[in-house]
């Protein structure tokens, strides 16, 4: 058995007071709300198409079963199992990536514009 030696635990406001002191509004480090509404509607819009795509994926998994000889019933669940998972995630897998790169790109032509007005302007 371990015993637990009692040392005090050091305050956060104390080891970080410039982050405590710092105003929110002044340095806008805030993002505004609709941008995290926004950003929260795609996670949740890429949440819902990634388990739909695994689902999908599962079930055409499992109209198409490999012709394989299994000894006996248990090995045979656990590979149709195995087999219906697999192709699950990969389809899962195939439209998150899709995914990302539809909401990545228009994000980075929005970032590279914005460097660029910025840096041509005086």
């Amino acid at each position: 058995m371990r015993r637990r030696h009692s040392r005090p635990t050091p305050d956060v406001f104390e080891t970080f007071p410039h982050r405590v002191e710092q105003d929110d509004d002044a340095t806008g480090a805030m993002p505004p709300v609709a941008t995290v509404d926004r950003s929260a509607g795609v996670t949740v819009a890429l949440m819902v198409l990634t388990s739909l795509a695994f689902v999908g994926g599962a079930w055409l998994a499992g109209r198409r079963r490999p012709d394989l000889a299994y000894s006996n019933l248990l090995w045979e669940g656990a590979a149709i199992t195995a087999w219906s998972v697999a192709w699950g995630a990969l389809a899962a897998m195939a439209v998150l990536a899709l995914g990302v790169v539809a909401v990545g790109l228009p994000w980075i032509r929005r970032q590279r514009e914005a460097r660029a007005t910025s840096t041509s302007s005086p």
